[in-house]
Protein backbone atom coordinates (compact mmCIF):
# COMPACT_ATOMS: atom_id res chain seq x y z
CA UNK A 1 0.00 0.00 0.00
CA UNK A 2 0.85 3.57 -0.87
CA UNK A 3 1.48 6.28 1.51
CA UNK A 4 1.29 10.27 0.58
CA UNK A 5 1.62 12.78 2.64
CA UNK A 6 2.47 15.75 -0.48
CA UNK A 7 0.39 18.53 -0.11
CA UNK A 8 -0.92 21.45 -2.97
CA UNK A 9 -2.69 23.58 -2.88
CA UNK A 10 -4.66 23.49 -6.02
CA UNK A 11 -6.13 21.16 -8.15
CA UNK A 12 -4.19 21.81 -11.67
CA UNK A 13 -3.51 19.52 -14.38
CA UNK A 14 0.54 21.13 -14.08
CA UNK A 15 0.67 19.94 -10.85
CA UNK A 16 3.65 16.96 -10.79
CA UNK A 17 1.97 13.41 -9.82
CA UNK A 18 3.21 12.76 -5.94
CA UNK A 19 2.42 9.33 -7.14
CA UNK A 20 1.29 6.58 -9.64
CA UNK A 21 -1.07 3.83 -8.84
CA UNK A 22 -3.01 1.09 -10.68
CA UNK A 23 -6.89 0.60 -10.72
CA UNK A 24 -7.42 -1.84 -8.23
CA UNK A 25 -4.35 -0.77 -5.65
CA UNK A 26 -5.17 0.76 -2.19
CA UNK A 27 -3.28 4.10 -1.27
CA UNK A 28 -3.57 5.79 2.44
CA UNK A 29 -3.45 9.66 1.94
CA UNK A 30 -2.47 11.52 5.39
CA UNK A 31 -4.01 14.51 5.27
CA UNK A 32 -3.74 17.57 7.89
CA UNK A 33 -6.32 19.64 8.93
CA UNK A 34 -8.13 22.73 6.86
CA UNK A 35 -6.36 25.00 8.83
CA UNK A 36 -2.95 23.56 7.99
CA UNK A 37 -1.91 22.60 11.50
CA UNK A 38 -1.94 26.42 12.08
CA UNK A 39 -4.40 26.95 14.99
CA UNK A 40 -4.16 24.25 18.17
CA UNK A 41 -5.27 25.89 21.02
CA UNK A 42 -8.74 28.13 21.94
CA UNK A 43 -6.73 31.80 22.17
CA UNK A 44 -5.76 31.06 18.61
CA UNK A 45 -8.65 32.86 16.13
CA UNK A 46 -9.21 32.37 12.74
CA UNK A 47 -8.39 36.15 12.37
CA UNK A 48 -4.61 34.97 13.35
CA UNK A 49 -3.85 32.64 10.72
CA UNK A 50 -2.20 32.52 6.81
CA UNK A 51 -5.05 31.83 4.76
CA UNK A 52 -2.52 31.26 2.27
CA UNK A 53 -1.90 27.95 3.83
CA UNK A 54 -5.29 26.53 3.96
CA UNK A 55 -7.28 24.04 2.74
CA UNK A 56 -4.12 21.88 1.58
CA UNK A 57 -5.20 18.44 -0.29
CA UNK A 58 -2.68 15.59 -0.71
CA UNK A 59 -1.56 14.61 -3.78
CA UNK A 60 -2.05 14.39 -6.66
CA UNK A 61 -2.52 10.90 -7.11
CA UNK A 62 -2.26 9.85 -11.32
CA UNK A 63 -4.00 6.73 -11.60
CA UNK A 64 -2.68 4.57 -14.52
CA UNK A 65 -4.90 4.28 -17.75
CA UNK A 66 -7.38 7.06 -16.48
CA UNK A 67 -8.00 8.63 -19.52
CA UNK A 68 -10.14 11.90 -20.20
CA UNK A 69 -13.66 10.98 -20.55
CA UNK A 70 -13.23 7.84 -17.92
CA UNK A 71 -14.96 8.31 -14.31
CA UNK A 72 -13.11 7.35 -11.36
CA UNK A 73 -14.21 5.80 -8.56
CA UNK A 74 -13.06 6.33 -5.25
CA UNK A 75 -13.62 3.29 -2.68
CA UNK A 76 -13.24 5.02 1.00
CA UNK A 77 -12.52 1.64 2.96
CA UNK A 78 -11.98 3.97 6.36
CA UNK A 79 -10.64 7.09 7.57
CA UNK A 80 -9.16 7.65 10.90
CA UNK A 81 -8.68 10.99 12.59
CA UNK A 82 -6.14 12.76 15.18
CA UNK A 83 -7.15 12.56 19.10
CA UNK A 84 -8.96 16.32 18.83
CA UNK A 85 -9.81 18.89 16.00
CA UNK A 86 -10.80 22.65 16.21
CA UNK A 87 -14.58 24.36 15.41
CA UNK A 88 -13.99 28.31 14.86
CA UNK A 89 -15.89 31.12 14.06
CA UNK A 90 -14.71 32.83 10.54
CA UNK A 91 -15.69 36.74 10.60
CA UNK A 92 -17.44 37.44 7.63
CA UNK A 93 -18.72 33.33 6.77
CA UNK A 94 -22.08 31.66 6.62
CA UNK A 95 -25.73 33.26 7.49
CA UNK A 96 -25.19 33.04 11.69
CA UNK A 97 -21.89 35.35 11.59
CA UNK A 98 -23.56 38.33 12.52
CA UNK A 99 -25.11 37.06 15.59
CA UNK A 100 -20.80 35.41 16.92
CA UNK A 101 -17.95 36.30 18.58
CA UNK A 102 -14.81 34.85 17.13
CA UNK A 103 -14.22 32.17 18.81
CA UNK A 104 -12.12 28.49 18.75
CA UNK A 105 -13.06 25.27 20.82
CA UNK A 106 -10.44 22.59 21.06
CA UNK A 107 -12.92 19.48 20.38
CA UNK A 108 -11.17 16.24 22.16
CA UNK A 109 -11.96 13.33 20.37
CA UNK A 110 -11.58 9.97 22.33
CA UNK A 111 -13.33 6.21 21.23
CA UNK A 112 -14.99 7.62 18.79
CA UNK A 113 -16.70 10.50 20.32
CA UNK A 114 -16.21 14.04 20.00
CA UNK A 115 -16.67 16.39 23.58
CA UNK A 116 -17.98 19.52 22.77
CA UNK A 117 -18.83 21.80 26.03
CA UNK A 118 -20.73 19.56 28.19
CA UNK A 119 -21.73 17.07 25.40
CA UNK A 120 -20.67 14.27 23.60
CA UNK A 121 -21.88 12.61 20.06
CA UNK A 122 -20.26 9.45 17.77
CA UNK A 123 -18.23 11.40 14.97
CA UNK A 124 -18.51 10.46 11.88
CA UNK A 125 -15.22 11.53 9.55
CA UNK A 126 -15.73 12.60 6.73
CA UNK A 127 -13.33 14.02 3.58
CA UNK A 128 -14.38 18.10 3.06
CA UNK A 129 -12.16 18.35 0.02
CA UNK A 130 -11.62 16.16 -3.40
CA UNK A 131 -11.62 16.02 -6.69
CA UNK A 132 -9.79 15.66 -10.08
CA UNK A 133 -7.66 18.52 -12.06
CA UNK A 134 -9.92 20.31 -14.44
CA UNK A 135 -8.66 20.23 -17.89
CA UNK A 136 -8.39 24.38 -18.56
CA UNK A 137 -6.98 26.43 -15.34
CA UNK A 138 -6.20 25.23 -12.14
CA UNK A 139 -8.32 26.18 -9.24
CA UNK A 140 -7.41 26.94 -5.75
CA UNK A 141 -7.88 23.34 -3.43
CA UNK A 142 -10.47 25.85 -1.41
CA UNK A 143 -12.74 26.28 -4.13
CA UNK A 144 -15.70 23.84 -5.83
CA UNK A 145 -15.92 23.12 -9.03
CA UNK A 146 -17.63 20.47 -11.33
CA UNK A 147 -14.57 17.85 -10.50
CA UNK A 148 -14.96 17.76 -7.05
CA UNK A 149 -13.26 20.30 -4.55
CA UNK A 150 -14.24 21.45 -1.35
CA UNK A 151 -17.29 19.86 -2.33
CA UNK A 152 -17.62 19.46 2.01
CA UNK A 153 -20.73 16.77 1.86
CA UNK A 154 -20.59 15.06 5.14
CA UNK A 155 -21.63 11.67 2.84
CA UNK A 156 -18.14 11.01 1.70
CA UNK A 157 -17.65 8.92 4.71
CA UNK A 158 -15.76 5.60 5.15
CA UNK A 159 -17.72 2.97 3.08
CA UNK A 160 -19.03 5.10 0.29
CA UNK A 161 -17.42 5.23 -3.10
CA UNK A 162 -16.88 9.11 -4.72
CA UNK A 163 -17.07 8.69 -8.71
CA UNK A 164 -15.30 11.78 -10.42
CA UNK A 165 -15.04 13.09 -13.77
CA UNK A 166 -12.01 12.15 -15.65
CA UNK A 167 -10.69 15.15 -17.61
CA UNK A 168 -6.68 15.10 -18.20
CA UNK A 169 -4.64 11.84 -18.26
CA UNK A 170 -4.25 10.07 -15.19
CA UNK A 171 -7.10 12.17 -13.09
CA UNK A 172 -4.70 13.48 -10.80
CA UNK A 173 -6.70 13.21 -7.58
CA UNK A 174 -6.07 14.74 -4.37
CA UNK A 175 -8.02 15.28 -0.86
CA UNK A 176 -8.15 16.98 2.17
CA UNK A 177 -9.95 19.24 4.77
CA UNK A 178 -11.26 16.32 6.67
CA UNK A 179 -14.02 16.60 9.41
CA UNK A 180 -14.39 14.37 12.44
CA UNK A 181 -18.02 15.65 12.42
CA UNK A 182 -19.53 18.35 10.13
CA UNK A 183 -23.46 19.48 10.03
CA UNK A 184 -25.18 20.25 6.73
CA UNK A 185 -24.31 23.50 5.32
CA UNK A 186 -21.22 23.74 7.46
CA UNK A 187 -23.02 27.31 8.86
CA UNK A 188 -20.21 29.24 10.23
CA UNK A 189 -17.57 27.59 7.63
CA UNK A 190 -15.71 24.77 9.92
CA UNK A 191 -16.75 21.37 10.73
CA UNK A 192 -14.55 19.83 13.47
CA UNK A 193 -11.88 20.40 11.55
CA UNK A 194 -9.03 17.50 12.02
CA UNK A 195 -6.20 15.79 10.59
CA UNK A 196 -5.77 12.52 10.22
CA UNK A 197 -5.32 9.11 6.80
CA UNK A 198 -8.11 8.16 4.67
CA UNK A 199 -7.56 4.55 2.98
CA UNK A 200 -9.00 4.22 -0.15
CA UNK A 201 -8.98 2.08 -3.17
CA UNK A 202 -9.08 2.97 -7.32
CA UNK A 203 -11.89 2.19 -9.51
CA UNK A 204 -12.57 2.73 -13.24
CA UNK A 205 -15.35 3.21 -15.46
CA UNK A 206 -13.60 3.63 -19.05
CA UNK A 207 -15.28 5.72 -21.48
CA UNK A 208 -18.18 7.11 -18.90
CA UNK A 209 -19.05 10.78 -19.06
CA UNK A 210 -20.15 12.29 -15.98
CA UNK A 211 -20.65 16.12 -15.47
CA UNK A 212 -20.35 16.19 -11.96
CA UNK A 213 -19.24 14.06 -9.16
CA UNK A 214 -21.40 11.30 -7.88
CA UNK A 215 -21.17 9.62 -4.23
CA UNK A 216 -22.71 6.00 -4.35
CA UNK A 217 -23.77 4.69 -0.58
CA UNK A 218 -24.95 1.61 0.47
CA UNK A 219 -28.48 3.01 -0.66
CA UNK A 220 -28.57 5.71 -2.86
CA UNK A 221 -26.70 7.49 -5.48
CA UNK A 222 -25.95 11.71 -4.54
CA UNK A 223 -24.96 13.96 -7.41
CA UNK A 224 -22.88 16.72 -6.21
CA UNK A 225 -22.69 20.72 -7.61
CA UNK A 226 -22.20 23.80 -6.74
CA UNK A 227 -23.53 27.37 -8.30
CA UNK A 228 -23.64 31.22 -8.76
CA UNK A 229 -27.09 30.77 -6.61
CA UNK A 230 -29.02 27.69 -5.24
CA UNK A 231 -31.10 27.71 -7.78
CA UNK A 232 -28.98 27.02 -10.27
CA UNK A 233 -26.73 24.40 -8.10
CA UNK A 234 -30.08 22.51 -7.37
CA UNK A 235 -31.06 22.63 -11.25
CA UNK A 236 -27.62 21.32 -12.24
CA UNK A 237 -28.01 18.62 -9.98
CA UNK A 238 -31.26 17.72 -11.02
CA UNK A 239 -30.57 17.61 -15.05
CA UNK A 240 -27.60 15.09 -14.24
CA UNK A 241 -29.46 12.80 -12.11
CA UNK A 242 -32.00 12.67 -14.63
CA UNK A 243 -29.64 11.97 -17.43
CA UNK A 244 -28.06 9.45 -15.36
CA UNK A 245 -31.01 7.57 -14.79
CA UNK A 246 -32.31 7.53 -18.07
CA UNK A 247 -29.49 6.25 -19.65
CA UNK A 248 -29.11 3.43 -16.95
CA UNK A 249 -32.57 2.89 -16.63
CA UNK A 250 -33.55 2.82 -20.32
CA UNK A 251 -36.23 5.75 -19.79
CA UNK A 252 -37.21 8.52 -21.43
CA UNK A 253 -36.16 12.10 -20.04
CA UNK A 254 -39.83 12.97 -18.66
CA UNK A 255 -39.84 9.28 -16.92
CA UNK A 256 -36.74 9.84 -15.23
CA UNK A 257 -37.63 13.70 -14.22
CA UNK A 258 -41.62 12.57 -13.28
CA UNK A 259 -39.34 9.57 -11.04
CA UNK A 260 -37.60 12.39 -9.78
CA UNK A 261 -39.84 14.14 -8.86
CA UNK A 262 -41.47 11.23 -6.05
CA UNK A 263 -38.28 9.54 -4.85
CA UNK A 264 -35.68 12.70 -5.11
CA UNK A 265 -33.82 13.51 -2.25
CA UNK A 266 -32.43 17.22 -1.49
CA UNK A 267 -29.73 17.80 0.62
CA UNK A 268 -26.92 20.84 1.59
CA UNK A 269 -23.66 20.21 1.75
CA UNK A 270 -21.94 23.59 2.24
CA UNK A 271 -23.65 27.00 2.69
CA UNK A 272 -20.74 29.44 3.38
CA UNK A 273 -18.77 29.54 0.15
CA UNK A 274 -18.55 32.97 -1.88
CA UNK A 275 -20.18 32.62 -5.73
CA UNK A 276 -16.27 33.18 -6.81
CA UNK A 277 -15.74 30.04 -4.74
CA UNK A 278 -17.90 28.24 -7.16
CA UNK A 279 -20.76 28.81 -4.39
CA UNK A 280 -23.49 27.00 -2.43
CA UNK A 281 -22.95 22.93 -2.20
CA UNK A 282 -25.50 21.12 -2.99
CA UNK A 283 -26.27 16.69 -3.23
CA UNK A 284 -29.38 15.49 -5.26
CA UNK A 285 -29.90 11.70 -4.41
CA UNK A 286 -32.20 8.68 -5.52
CA UNK A 287 -32.52 5.69 -4.08
CA UNK A 288 -30.28 2.38 -5.29
CA UNK A 289 -32.82 0.19 -6.73
CA UNK A 290 -31.62 -3.70 -7.07
CA UNK A 291 -33.75 -4.12 -9.88
CA UNK A 292 -32.06 -1.64 -12.14
CA UNK A 293 -28.73 -1.58 -13.61
CA UNK A 294 -26.20 0.76 -11.65
CA UNK A 295 -25.91 4.59 -12.83
CA UNK A 296 -22.30 4.48 -12.93
CA UNK A 297 -19.94 1.43 -14.40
Amino acid sequence: MQILRDRVLTFSKDNAPAAHAAVGETVAFEMIDGWAGQIQREDQLVEGIDFDRCNPVTGPLYVDGAEPGDALGVDILSIDTADHGVVSTVPGMGPLWPSCDKRTHVVAISDGYASYKDIRWPIRPMIGTIGTAPDGAGLPSCFVFDGGGNMDSRRIVAGVTLWMPVRVRGGLLAMGDMHASMGDGEVVGTGIEVSGRAIVRLRLAKGFRLNWPVTETRHAWYVNTCGESCDQAIEYGYKEMQRLISQAYGWDMTDAAMFMSVQGFLESNQACLTPDEGGDTFRVGTPKLSSKRPLIG
